[in-house]
Formats: structure tokens, sequence, C-alpha cells
């Protein structure tokens, strides 16, 4: 549902300064097509802004790495935005010449109004992720003493997360290991299974999810809980050390 919303707003938008443009210069084609040139930059430098400097660094508190990252990709997407502007003038004067100084001046500000829509979206991403994680830690922390309900046997049945081990991914189905000795196995994707989890428990591999209160023992490269090494992926492997190191 989101890209839906985001391929209508941004379809919005450019249709919205095309017509704004093209109704102050009087020329529609001019206005499709310096939009046509700025907006997939735009669009690129939004995405990576939203959906990912700000999740993974702003509100992960590293202020240092989202500063830096945020001046790089201003700097990647200012430097393309007029590399494009470039062409685009050297391609209108090609066939307009005599029209260059007023195509600089009447579309000037399309850039700067693209980037500003960036930053106000922006804004607003951030506002509303920061709104979720807050949900997100609060229903978590209700959880934390709870239980988890899956189906299995054709009833479903109720597991204290302390009582939990790990969990592991097999295809179709979850084993969930208790540390009772007991093994309860349910037809559900383990990302349905994360999504019900507290914050105690952390996802390694594509086929494992471990409570971080049953380790035993780590390095880089395992996690052993109950005696069993269960591997930590590349994937995972950045998110494992922040969080246990």
């Amino acid at each position: 549902m989101k890209i839906y919303f985001d391929i209508i707003f941004w379809i919005l938008i450019s249709t919205i300064l095309i017509l704004i443009f093209g109704i102050s210069t009087s020329n529609f084609v001019h206005a499709f097509y310096f939009a046509s040139f700025f907006i997939p930059i735009v669009i690129a430098t939004s995405w990576v802004f939203n959906k990912v400097l700000i999740p993974k660094y702003l509100l992960k508190k590293r202020y240092s790495k989202f500063i830096l990252y945020t001046f790089y990709t201003l700097v990647v997407s200012l430097n393309l935005e007029m590399t494009l502007v470039f062409v685009a003038l050297l391609l209108l004067g090609f066939y307009d010449s005599s029209n260059i100084k007023s195509l600089i001046a009447n579309f000037r500000l399309m850039p700067v109004i693209m980037y500003l829509i960036v930053f106000i979206s922006g804004f607003i991403s951030l506002v509303w992720q920061y709104f979720q994680m807050q949900q997100n830690q609060e229903m978590r922390g209700k959880e934390q003493n709870g239980n988890l309900i899956v189906r299995a046997n054709r009833q479903n049945k109720k597991i204290k997360y302390s009582s939990i081990l790990y969990i592991e991914s097999m295809a179709d189905y979850v084993r969930i290991f208790i540390s009772s000795g007991e093994n309860v196995i349910t037809r559900e994707n383990i990302s349905n299974i994360v999504d019900k989890l507290p914050n105690n428990f952390l996802r390694i591999h594509r086929s494992y999810v471990i409570n971080l209160e049953q380790i035993e023992s780590y390095t880089k490269e395992y996690i052993t809980i109950n005696g069993n090494k269960l591997p930590i992926s590349r994937t995972y492997r950045n998110k494992v050390n922040e969080i246990i190191y």
C-alpha cells in the first residue's frame, strides 16, 4: 500500500509542477520536459532520505553518520541534477538557441521547489516513523511479560516469552524451542512471528530468531543457546553486533 501512495504522491507533485510552470511560461511542453529530467533524481533522493537515512541512522541516534551520509546524498543528487540540467539546456538550445536565457529564468526554481518538497516529505516521514516506533515500543513493552499465541495441533497454544529459547524457520513452518525441552511447530511465516515478539528477541539469520536472555556464549559467527550453535548471517551481522557487543 505504501508504494502505491508514493507513486500517486509523485505523480500528483509532477502534475502540479507541470501545470504551474506550464501556465506561468505558456509552454507545457518545456515544463513537462524539465519535470521529466528532474523528477527521477528527486524521487531517488527522497527514497534514500526517507527509507534509509531516517530509519537506519537518525531514529537510531547515529547522528554523525546521518549527517555525513545526508551530505553525501545531497552532493551526489545535486551533481546528477546539474548534469541533467546542462544536458536538457544543450538539447533545447540545439533546437531553439534563442530562448536559452528565458528557459533558465523560467525553470530555475523547479529543482529548488522539488528539493523543498523532499525535505518537507522527509520531515513528515520522520514524525510518522517516530510515533510508529514509540507505539511499537509501548506495545512490545506491554507484551514483555506476556505470551506468544500460535496455532499448533489444531489448537491455539500459549507460550510464555520468557520460556522461548529460540525460533527456527522451516520453509512454511516455524519451530519454537522452549526451555522445558518441548518443541512447538506452527504453520506460520517467521516474519509474522517476529512482529509479535518483544524487544528481547533478535533475528540473527533468515532462519533463526533468538531470545537475548537465553544466550550462553557468542562470537561474531554464531550464538550458543542451550548448547546449540546458531549461525549469524551477513545480512543481520551488523545489527547483531550493535545490540550484543
